[in-house]
C-alpha cells in the first residue's frame, strides 16, 4: 500500500510540495478544509501538513480531535504569509508533555 502525504493551506505556502510528489490543496476557508480533511482521510492519506493560519481558522478544539486520531497524522507547517508561532508551540507543548522539561524554551 502507497503511504499518502497531502498539503492543505494557502497556494503561496504550499505550491512546492507538488514537486515532491504530494497532494496539493488550495484552501483557506474552515469548511472547505474539514471537508478535505475528512476526504484524505477516507482515502487512507497518512500525514497531511497543513499551514499554521489554517490550523488556528479550523480552531484548537478541532485540531486537537484531528492530533488524537491514528492516520492520517496532522502536522502544523509554517505560512509563507506570515512569521511561525503555532506550530513552534505545538512542538514545545508535546516536547515538555514527553519528557516533563521544557527544552525549546530558547525558541
Amino acid at each position: 500500500m502507497k503511504n499518502k502525504v497531502g498539503v492543505i493551506g494557502d497556494l503561496d505556502s504550499i505550491i512546492g510540495f507538488r514537486a515532491l510528489g504530494m497532494t496539493v490543496m488550495a484552501c483557506e476557508d474552515k469548511n472547505r478544509a474539514n471537508k478535505i480533511l475528512e476526504q484524505w482521510q477516507e482515502d487512507c492519506y497518512s500525514i497531511i501538513f497543513i499551514t499554521e493560519p489554517l490550523a488556528r481558522e479550523l480552531g484548537e478544539e478541532k485540531m486537537e480531535e484531528w492530533r488524537n486520531t491514528w492516520l492520517p497524522s496532522l502536522v502544523i507547517i509554517p505560512s509563507a504569509k506570515e512569521e511561525a508561532c503555532l506550530g513552534r508551540d505545538t512542538l514545545r507543548t508535546a516536547v515538555r508533555r514527553a519528557t516533563g522539561i521544557d527544552l525549546l524554551s530558547h525558541i
